[in-house]
This record gives structure tokens, sequence and C-alpha cells, in this order.
């Protein structure tokens, strides 16, 4: 029975000696509370194993979180809800104002003043007791919860070990039952061996009287064997020599083993040592590529902040260099001058003569955002405007146009020869691939899908689709509400790579309408425009955008009796003339807009394609070409006229477009 009483006692936990918690809801106020108690220890004792050592719970270990952590609650007062207080309570304000109010005299009745101010005293201490009293109330509640779980848990425990004595119990009865079945199999086994081996023993007896029989004859044998022996020895110690040999090389043999262990243990530890660092430098790498996406949208938002501070639409101005030929001709050249710490400043000056003959020099003074003499490369103006290419790429609707008279470089500017010279598009998209093939490592993937048409006497034509359908198949240009522009039925074709690229732009330059001039042996007689969707995908953050990079060659402005047109040339002209009229008629209309005014964007097919450009959903850039012949000076400053106007245009934020 002691024994039995031992065990439960090692087993469980003495339920009667965990009381039930008491919690007293009566705020702590007007008792006397004691500096300190005595800590009285409640043991709760927790066997989890046999054998293993019994878990205590006293009051010294159990502390409550207060202002003060140097203080301990006894577990007598907060498991069998004493009466007493927890804490010794600090002298607050309102102990010391009762204690001024008792030594200090009465007020008198007319000091309504004083009352007042001794009232609001009285209401604060009130307060300061209320928070006092809830914050002990919690703190017993808090208590109470925690008792309870522990008892909970410890009666699991008893329950949990008492299963497991039982199971133990029976496990031994059933092994020392087969332990009793196999230790009688195993004496009857010995029994059998016993009996056998009594038998093999009369057989040796027998054998070994045969043996002696031919021990005998084996010493016959034997003293033959001694001779033979001698002669054997003298080849044993021949062989030993070879083997002493042997066995030399063998210990270097040995030596060289031990070397080359010793290497390779040196070799495993660097391989270790290796991946160690491996590990690290892998665990770097990903904080970084964490980092690099962090960054990527900090340079997109910075990036696009800057080309916002920079204007929407932005304006370049761009001399072309004089030809050979023309100079050969005996062509002028008009006085330009470039200026401007930016070289954002240039001024025309011609000589004019008055009814009297007297010559004076009138100037004309432009400011625009960039301004490129004639010895400018083609590389120098894409470094300009390779920021916009990025907006693209960044999720922008971009457009850049080149404007100006024929002959003055647009096509050269936008398109280009083969090879250094090369123009805006293949430069844009040539910057485009590389920039997206940086931007794989950072888990983005684009899509390139590309367009390319032309505005014909106010109809639209596929210049990459069959040119035997121009005038049958009907292209209309949509705008949708999220600001994307659509031309109907027009060949797409998916870019992916540059070859693409400059496959499409010599079908397209072969499709386009052109003609001879007198202002221009071979002038377009069309508006083109290469339309570059850019889709980007990234699995990682979960981000998607659709940029799209308008790039458009304007047919050039010309007067009607300088280019000598009649005919289908004529008509031509008249359909450029009026494209671009409308053109600046919708830049008149910006400038001079109020809120809620008419833009006459449907005036003409041209405008009505760039309405989101010049409407605020897009950053815009103006190419103005200019010649430098004197001979086109009116030309010239009409067109930069119209560039300052383009200028002073202020529209809208773009918005980046999202799937």
């Amino acid at each position: 029975m002691d024994l039995k009483k031992r065990k439960r006692d090692s087993q469980g936990v003495d339920k009667s000696r965990i009381a039930r918690p008491r919690i007293d809801s009566r705020p702590p106020f007007g008792r006397s509370i004691p500096a300190q108690t005595n800590s009285t220890t409640a043991s709760i004792r927790i066997n989890n194993r046999p054998g293993q050592s019994t878990k205590s719970l006293t009051s010294s270990s159990i502390t409550r979180p207060t202002a003060s952590s140097s203080q301990r609650i006894p577990l007598k007062d907060r498991v069998t809800g004493s009466r007493s207080t927890l804490y010794e309570p600090t002298t607050s304000r309102s102990s010391v104002t009762q204690i001024q109010n008792k030594t200090a005299k009465p007020r008198a009745q007319w000091d309504l003043r004083g009352r007042i101010g001794d009232m609001q005293t009285v209401l604060e201490d009130n307060q300061n007791k209320i928070e006092e009293s809830s914050e002990y109330q919690k703190r017993l509640m808090t208590d109470v919860v925690d008792k309870r779980s522990q008892a909970m848990e410890a009666a699991r425990r008893v329950a949990e070990l008492e299963a497991l004595k039982q199971e133990k119990q029976k496990s031994f009865e059933q092994e020392i039952e087969r332990m009793k079945a196999q230790h009688h199999r195993d004496n009857k086994d010995l029994e059998n061996k016993d009996k056998v081996n009594k038998e093999k023993v009369d057989g040796l007896k027998a054998q070994c009287i045969e043996i002696q029989d031919n021990t005998i004859g084996l010493q016959t044998q034997l003293d033959q064997t001694l001779v033979e022996s001698a002669t054997l020895k003298a080849t044993v110690a021949k062989t030993s020599a070879k083997y002493s040999e042997k066995d030399a090389e063998f210990s270097v043999l040995r030596m060289e083993v031990k070397r080359l262990d010793e290497s390779l243990a040196s070799r495993e530890k660097a391989l270790e040592d290796v991946q160690v660092n491996l590990k690290d430098e892998r665990q770097k790498l990903k904080s970084l590529e964490t980092k690099l996406l962090d960054e990527e949208k900090m340079r997109r938002k910075l990036h696009n902040s800057i080309q916002e501070l920079k204007g929407n639409i932005r304006v370049f101005c761009r001399v072309r260099p004089p030809v050979a030929s023309e100079m050969a001709n005996h062509g002028k050249v008009a006085s330009m001058r470039f200026y401007g710490d930016d070289n954002d400043k240039m001024e025309l000056s011609e000589e004019v003569s008055s009814t009297l003959g007297k010559v004076t020099t009138k100037s004309y003074p432009f400011s625009f955002d960039k301004v490129f003499p004639p010895e400018s490369t083609q590389e120098e103006c894409f470094e300009e405007i390779s920021q916009l290419v990025q907006s693209a790429l960044d999720g922008y609707n971009v457009c850049i146009f080149a404007y100006g008279q024929t002959g003055s470089g647009k096509t050269y500017t936008m398109e280009g020869p083969p090879g250094a010279g090369k123009g805006m598009i293949p430069r844009a998209v040539q910057q485009i691939y590389q920039v997206a093939q940086q931007l794989n490592e950072s888990n983005w993937h684009y899509t390139m899908e590309g367009q390319f048409m032309e505005i014909y006497n106010e109809t639209v034509h596929d210049l990459l689709g069959d040119c035997s359908n121009y005038g049958k198949i009907k292209h209309d240009i949509r705008h949708e509400k999220s600001g994307k522009t659509v031309i109907t039925d027009m060949t797409s074709v998916l870019l992916d790579s540059p070859a693409r690229v400059n496959t499409m732009l010599r079908k397209a330059s072969q499709n386009r309408a052109t003609g001879a001039t007198n202002m221009n042996e071979r002038s377009s007689r069309s508006h083109s425009v290469f339309m570059l969707r850019l889709n980007g995908d990234n699995p990682v953050t979960g981000e998607r955008t659709t940029g799209v990079l308008n790039l458009i060659d304007l047919a050039g402005s010309e007067r009607l009796a300088m280019s000598g047109s009649t005919g289908n040339r004529l008509k031509e002209t008249q359909a450029i003339n009026k494209s671009l009229s409308c053109l600046g008629d919708v830049i008149s209309a910006l400038l001079n807009n109020k809120e809620g005014g008419h833009i006459p964007y449907r005036n003409s097919k041209l405008t009505y394609l760039l309405q989101n450009s010049l409407g605020g959903n897009s950053k815009t850039l103006m190419f103005v070409n200019i010649s430098p012949l004197s001979e086109h000076f009116n030309e010239t400053l009409c067109s930069l006229r119209f560039a300052t106007k383009v200028n002073s245009c202020r529209i809208g934020t773009a918005r980046r477009l999202t799937r």
C-alpha cells in the first residue's frame, strides 16, 4: 500500500493542495497594506516521466508585471483570494491633498474660487482612485486565468501519466510471460545438445586411436619434410631480401598516401568553407535582389517625377547641316547664333532695307528645351530622348514627333540610314531591347508589338500590310477610357529581335508615299506613325505594365507657289497643309483653353490620332526641324514660332497604364 501511494504521489498532482482562486472585486482603498508579506510557497509537483525530477511553482518564481519590477506578489494572496492588497501604495496626490486639507484652515463662505479649486482637487483624486481600482481588478483577473490554466494542465498531465503507467505495466507482464516460455525452450534444447555431445565424445576416442597409428607414418614423412625445409629456407632468405625491398617501397607509398590524405582533408575543409561562404553569398544575393526590387520601384517613381518636372510637352529644335549640292548652287546660309548654358537658345537675324535704303539687322530670339546645331549627331539627339523611351518601359504613353518644312531632315532624324547615322526609331528599339535584357535579372519580362501606318490624304494606310489593299480597308481610330489608342484592322508584328525591327522598317519605307517637288526631290507625302506596345510582367511582385511608344514623322509643310505642285501632288500638298493647320488650331485651343472648352481634335485624322498625346495622357516631345538656308528663312521662322506655341502648352499629368 505504501508503494502504491508513493507511486501515485510521484505520478500525479495532489488536487487537494490546489485551491480555487477567489476574486476580491472590492477596490483596495481604505485598507492597511503591509510593505512586505511573507512568501508562501504553493508547490505543484508534475512528474513528466518515471525518474524525472519534480517541478515546483513557488510564489517567488511568479511575478506580476507592474510599474516596479522589483515588487513580487505572494502566491497565497493571489491564489487563496486574500483580501489584502497586492502592492504597497505610494503616496498619491490625493493623500497629500487630504493631509493639506486637514491642516489648512476652513475656507470662508465667500471664497467660492477656493472652494471650487478644492472640489476640483477632490474630483481628480477620485478619478485617480477609480483608475487604480480598474488596474488592480485587471491584474487580479489575469492571475486567476493563469492559475486556472495551470490547474487544468496539471490534471491533464496526471491523466496522461496514469495511462502511461497502465500501458507500461501491461507491457512488462507480457514480457515476463514471453521470457518464461523462451527459458523453457532453451532448457529443452540444451538437454538435446548434451545427448548429442556424448555421442560425439565416443566417436572422438575411436578417432584418437586411429590418429596414433597415423603418427608413426607421419614421423617418416616429417624427416623427408625437414630436408625439403632446408631447401625452402634458402629460398625464403632470397624472398625476404626481395620483401624488404618491396616493404621499403610500400613505406614510401604509405607516406605518399598519408600526404595525399592530409591534402584531401585540407581540401575538404576548404570546400566546406567555400560551401559556407557560398551559402552566405546566396543569402546576401537574395537580400540584394529584394533591395534591387525596392530600388527599381523607387527609380521608376523618381524617373517619372523628373520627366514631369521637365514638362509634359517638350520641344527640341534641330538645324540640319547644308548639303554640298545646295552650296554648289550658290545657296546662302542664314545667320544663326546658338547660345545658353544648356544649349537651349538660338537667334535668327536678317538684314532689312527700309524705303529710304537704310539697312538694319532684325533679330528673332527663340528658347526651347534643347537646341541642336548643324554639327550635332544622331547619337547626341537620341541621348536627350532616351529618358522618354525609358518611361515607355515603365508603363507610360510616350509620343515623339518631328515637325518642319519639307526637306528639313525630319525623316532622317526619325529613321536615318543604316549604321552610325540610324535614326530615333531603330535606336529607341535597340535601347528597349538592352534595358529589357537588364530587367530580366529583376524578374521583369517584356513583349513588344509594332504597328506602322501612314495618314495619306486623310486616309489611314497599313504600311505593314498589302499595299494593293490601300483604300479598300477602312481603319478607324478609337480612344479607350483607359487612355489607350487603337487603330482597327492594323497588322501587328511581334518584335522579338532587332533584325525583325530592321525588316519592318524597310517594308514600311518601301510602302510609304513619297514624291518629288521643287523643294525636295524625295518628299514624304504622308504622316507616318510607328506604334510600339510594351507589355511588362513581374511574376515576383505581381506588377504588370503596358506602355506605348509613338514615333511620328510628319509630312513637311510647303507653300504651293514654291513647291510647284500640280495634279496629285497639289492634292497631297493641300491635305498635308490642312492637317498641319488643324494641328496648329489644336495647339492654339490648348493655349487659350478654359476648363470645359472645346478642342478641335476631330478636324483631321492627324490631330484625332494625337488626341491622347496632346491632351494630357502622354509624355510628348516635338522635334522641330529647320533648314539652314536663307531662301527658306520665312518657312523656318514660321516653324520656330509654331514650336514656341507648342512649348508654351501645359497639359495634365500622364497616367501610368497597368493591366
